[in-house]
């Protein structure tokens, strides 16, 4: 399995991060998103962004309290080009009201894409998503 890690630090405390990561079940900070429903609580509970057979299901796999970490999974209609996609979110203190997200995962690269290619598109993504966390957090 081939593993990234994108980081991008935030104007904003990692005990607002860390809160926003954690509730896995609300997704106000990601741009776009008009429907979403979620299953369960807690680890192995899903969230289901969109709607009928283009959904993107992803399933929270672990919580790590002390660490300020997160891990997921898409299970259904994964956007990149990966299979085997296992990610986590890190919030980490920097002080002084700076935080810095470290969005990582190991992946292997879909059928007939390259290591390359499926790399260059979860750096897009993962950049995407950290901008749209760092609106969130900065702009409250």
């Amino acid at each position: 399995m081939a593993e990234i890690v994108v980081s991008g630090e935030i104007n904003a405390p990692a005990e607002r991060l860390w809160a926003l990561l954690l509730d896995f079940g609300s997704v106000g900070w990601m741009q776009g998103v008009t429907q979403l429903e979620v299953q369960g609580e807690g680890e192995g509970m899903s969230r289901i962004i969109g709607e009928g057979d283009q959904a993107i299901i992803e399933v929270l796999e672990s919580i790590d309290e002390g660490a300020q970490q997160i891990g997921y999974t898409i299970t259904q209609n994964n956007p990149m080009p990966v299979s085997d996609y296992h990610a986590r979110c890190k919030a980490v203190d920097l002080g002084e009201g700076r935080s810095r997200l470290d969005w990582s995962c190991e992946f292997t690269p879909a059928e007939g894409t390259d290591e390359e290619s499926a790399r260059a598109a979860l750096q897009v993504m993962y950049d995407l998503l950290i901008s749209w966390v760092r609106t969130d957090l900065e702009g409250q």
